[in-house]
């Protein structure tokens, strides 16, 4: 459906604070020629009259119903007449009508739909505003308008009287009556969506209707970066730490803001109040996303307060907000001017709200340290961050059943957050005379002494290799891991392995692609070792087997294949990879005979071309000498 432009009105209405200005001045940015005809009272005289003693008494008290309408509706004619051909109302005439009515609600002691009622009998005898074509849309946050009421209230910057508790609790029932019985083209529910999320879906609704729209930007980008802090306090090492080490694309924000200014035709961006300059480096941070096509971003330096807390209600979870923090000691022995002129810099930062930014933080890092210290919090900053953590539950191992329990509770103390059975331990995949024992603690520390006298004192089943991987609760909070334990981790979180967990103790699932870029991290590792064992004359068939499967597993991450059975993953890489050549001996033959020559000779040639394979792969660069 295409809907004229010619004398057409679009309204944004719902309870206060709900975000109607706001998403009103961001439409208004993708409708060029759009009129924003803004509220109804700037549109009467009256009131200004009104305003001028105590606005509140004549709302609620000395007005009767008849007149409020009367205002409402004067202003909104007035308002319709002086409109362009396609006006933005911050609350059109439903939402005109449900202030009236819940008005009413409070002077008359009315229920909702009684005062609607009223008020729709006495607007009708009003002269009706300019004909023109219509969509009202109805924001809010539940459909429930008990919590409508109540998100509206939490919202106030001030302490609320129990009159306007009353009022916003009518006036969020009445929207819910008229919303139910069609006064709305479009409901939009917005839960907590952020402010980006609410314009493009309002966008998108409004262009279902046959608006001309600018639509924005859908280039998806994970995460907005934003750095802060004082002076010399590390802001932009921090930044080249995120673009070096993990491949995060750094903006200065001063540009961005420049680029937006040019483009508005404004000379000083700082001259925008706080809120609109985090509106404009938006759209512009959304522009460069799409042309550079890039999924992560980060901003420095953040020294304005509220345009800082303003992004965050803008980006929602996507934005991350680094505070880096140092005493002034450290940060004058870092500069390279002057103490007074450093003094000077922090005076600005201090009257724009920069030091205040720390308490709107995602991460506060204290960088008085050495830079191996910042590396490693960028890293686990980085690496960790859209990450959940969740409640794993314990699950009865197949096998072993009766040494896993005499394990874990040999290892049990106040300190051990969790404890898994790695690989096939504990599963039907385990094989007598093959398979290990493979056990991971979790702890909050992991002292030489419990190292020695607990974990060096397991009671070991004979003839089997058991192993157990220690870690402390730190290192699994960083994913300071190695790639057999994020798949551990990520199985552990289907059920797979888990013997205990400390009640109350949430363990990190690492996202999926954290487990691929781990692992070829490991490659060269991995390699290394492989081509070790194949060495000697009589090699270890079992290690040697367990090393083409890791190869294979390896590259089949990357491939974004997740296999963890020896068999299935050997099977998954024939497929894939059918030009590496890599047959070797099925797992049966080999458990059933180790020490067979030609099956060891297959084993090591099939791993061979496998090592030979990889070793190509990457050579799909024409580079000249």
């Amino acid at each position: 459906m295409t809907v004229s432009t010619d004398h057409l009105a679009v309204s944004l209405n719902g309870v206060d604070n709900v975000g109607k200005t706001t998403q009103l001045a961001w439409l208004r940015r993708g409708m060029p020629s759009a009129h924003a005809v803004g509220t109804v009272d700037a549109w009467d005289s009256r009131w200004r009259e009104v305003a001028s003693g105590d606005f509140a008494q004549w709302w609620f008290v000395d007005s009767t119903t008849a007149e409020h309408v009367d205002l409402m509706m004067s202003s909104h004619t007035a308002r319709r007449a002086g409109s362009g051909r396609l006006a933005l109302e911050d609350r059109g005439i439903p939402m005109l009508r449900a202030t009236c009515a819940a008005t009413a609600a409070i002077k008359d002691a009315l229920s909702p739909t009684e005062a609607l009622q009223l008020v729709d009998r006495i607007a009708i005898n009003f002269p009706a505003a300019d004909h023109r074509r219509e969509v009202h849309v109805l924001l809010r946050w539940s459909c429930d308008p008990a919590s409508e009421a109540a998100e509206s209230l939490c919202r106030e910057t001030r302490p609320v009287d129990e009159r306007y508790s009353a009022y916003q609790h009518a006036l969020a029932e009445i929207l819910s009556l008229q919303a139910e019985r069609g006064d709305y083209h479009a409901v939009l529910d917005l839960g907590n969506d952020p402010i980006l999320d609410v314009q493009r879906r309002l966008r998108e609704q409004l262009r279902e209707f046959g608006l001309q729209i600018q639509p924005l930007s859908d280039q998806a980008l994970d995460r907005l970066w934003v750095l802060a802090g004082m002076s010399e306090s590390g802001k932009s090492r921090v930044g080249e730490l995120l673009r070096d080490e993990h491949g995060v694309t750094r903006i200065k924000i001063g540009y961005l803001l420049e680029v937006a200014a040019l483009r508005a035709g404004v000379t000083d961006p700082y001259g925008w109040p706080e809120p609109r300059q985090a509106e404009q480096f938006t759209e512009e941070v959304l522009r460069f996303a799409e042309t550079s096509k890039a999924c992560t971003i980060s901003v420095e330096s953040a020294h304005r307060f509220e345009a800082t807390a303003y992004l965050k209600r803008i980006w929602g979870d996507r934005c991350r907000v680094i505070y880096v923090d140092a005493d002034s000691a450290v940060r004058a022995n870092r500069a390279a001017e002057t103490e007074t002129r450093l003094r000077a810099r922090d005076a600005t930062k201090y009257e724009r709200g920069t030091h205040r930014i720390i308490d709107i933080a995602d991460h506060v890092i204290d960088n008085t340290g050495p830079l191996s210290a910042l590396k490693l919090v960028v890293t686990r900053l980085v690496s960790t961050e859209g990450n959940r953590r969740v409640p794993l539950y314990a699950s009865g191992p197949v096998t072993q059943g009766e040494w896993l329990r005499q394990v874990t509770d040999h290892i049990l103390d106040e300190q051990v957050a969790l404890v898994l059975a790695t690989g096939s331990t504990g599963r039907a995949s385990w094989r007598n005379g093959w398979s290990d024992l493979d056990l991971l603690v979790v702890r909050d520390t992991v002292p030489l002494e419990w190292l020695r006298h607990t974990i060096g004192s397991l009671p070991t089943p004979d003839d089997i290799k058991v192993g157990v991987s220690s870690f402390t609760t730190g290192d699994f909070d960083a994913l300071r891991v190695p790639p057999r334990v994020v798949q551990s981790l990520r199985r552990a979180a289907e059920g797979v392995g888990v013997l205990y967990q400390r009640p109350g103790y949430l363990a990190p699932l690492p996202v999926t692609a954290c487990g691929d870029r781990t692992s070829r991290g490991e490659l060269g590792l991995v390699l290394m070792t492989t081509r070790r064992l194949l060495a000697n004359e009589q090699i270890d068939v079992r290690a040697v087997y367990k090393h083409l499967v890791l190869l294979a597993k390896i590259l089949l991450r990357a491939d974004g294949y997740h296999f963890d059975d020896p068999q299935d993953v050997l099977a998954a890489f024939r497929e894939l990879h059918s030009t590496a050549g890599c047959s070797p001996p099925q797992l049966d033959e080999l458990v059933r005979s180790p020490e067979d020559p030609l099956l060891c000779q297959q084993l090591a040639e099939a791993t061979d071309r496998l090592m030979t394979y990889i070793d190509q792969l990457d050579h799909i660069v024409r580079t000249d000498a």
